[in-house]
């Protein structure tokens, strides 16, 4: 009876495994996982930095907001667009019929209403552990994909600058300005693009940010409000000056997609950066505006990025 039984129960396993199989695609992302009794071949994206991973790991991609492609993701000028950064274009998405939609930072909005078309995923870079989470996102596309050995192999190429950029610049201190229009805005560890120290290993000459505080909106032009975010600017920016910083890594906001370069003027102008060791020793690195601002955190672009960065501070 005993071995009838454990018969019984062996054929009642075997059923349910038959009944259920494994699922061939699991992606882990920023808000749960998603399951796939097959890997998907219809992908659309709005976050470019997934797509700049996903074209590293020779995974095609289908659909792609409007913008400018250069360098590697050039064979997407032609795809089919699905929208904007922003905002998706959701009958063009219905006729693509993707099986796997990505929601970018900008996009996080839509992604309830793109979760009615496709399954959607997040997979964002954290502003204030921005090299684990890098990882982290990049390994889980990966493994899904079941192209791990491919992005072990950027990531730790990847690595290898960083650890060059540390040993560079050990000791060193640094401050990283967004410049748009004549305007100059600081950014701080925990800020968008306070990952430049994390990357760099230069210490910032102001405090940290708290990535986590929710964004303050944008107060309107003229108000209290407005001028109380001005001062502050300005109140950063007089602290960077003073603390002489090593280095000064400049993002020209105004230069992406081929815009006109204000930046160097914007800063040879200035009353106080313009007077630092810095700025007069020739210790300004200006980055790339589209693959910092853009693109972001894929395989090849940040590459790119510690490759240009570590060219300049050797």
């Amino acid at each position: 009876m005993k071995l009838s039984n454990r018969f019984i129960g062996l054929c009642a396993a075997l059923s349910f495994c038959a009944a259920a199989p494994a699922m061939a695609f699991e992606l882990v992302h920023d808000q749960g996982t998603i399951s796939l009794p097959a890997t998907p071949e219809r992908i659309a994206t709005f976050d470019l930095s997934v797509l700049d991973s996903l074209n590293a790991l020779d995974v095609d991609v289908a659909g792609v907001p409007k913008s400018t492609y250069r360098n590697e993701l050039a064979k997407y000028a032609d795809a089919a667009e699905v929208g904007t950064l922003f905002e998706p274009d959701y009958p063009a998405l219905e006729k693509l019929k993707p099986e796997l939609i990505f929601a970018g930072g900008r996009s996080r909005n839509a992604v309830p209403k793109l979760r009615e078309i496709a399954p959607t995923a997040v997979l964002e870079n954290d502003a204030a552990d921005f090299l684990a989470s890098f990882r982290r996102n990049n390994l889980a596309l990966a493994d899904a994909f079941q192209k791990k050995p491919q992005a072990q192999k950027a990531i730790d190429a990847i690595d290898a600058d960083v650890q060059a950029l540390h040993a560079a610049n050990q000791g060193k201190t640094g401050a990283f300005l967004f410049v748009i229009k004549g305007n100059v805005m600081a950014h701080a560890p925990g800020d968008r693009f306070g990952y430049a120290y994390e990357l760099a290993g230069l210490k910032s000459v102001l405090p940290a940010k708290d990535s986590d505080a929710p964004a303050a909106p944008r107060p309107e032009p003229g108000s209290p409000e407005a001028k109380a975010a001005e001062a502050a600017r300005a109140e950063s920016i007089a602290a960077i000056a003073k603390a002489e910083p090593d280095w000064l890594i400049v993002l020209d906001r105004g230069a992406i997609n081929g815009g006109e370069k204000t930046a160097a003027d914007t800063l040879a102008k200035h009353p106080s950066l313009s007077r630092t060791r810095a700025y007069s020793e020739g210790r300004v690195l200006y980055v790339d505006p589209n693959g910092w601002y853009v693109i972001g955190g894929g395989l090849n672009n940040l590459k790119r990025i510690t490759e240009a960065m570590l060219a300049a501070m050797k």
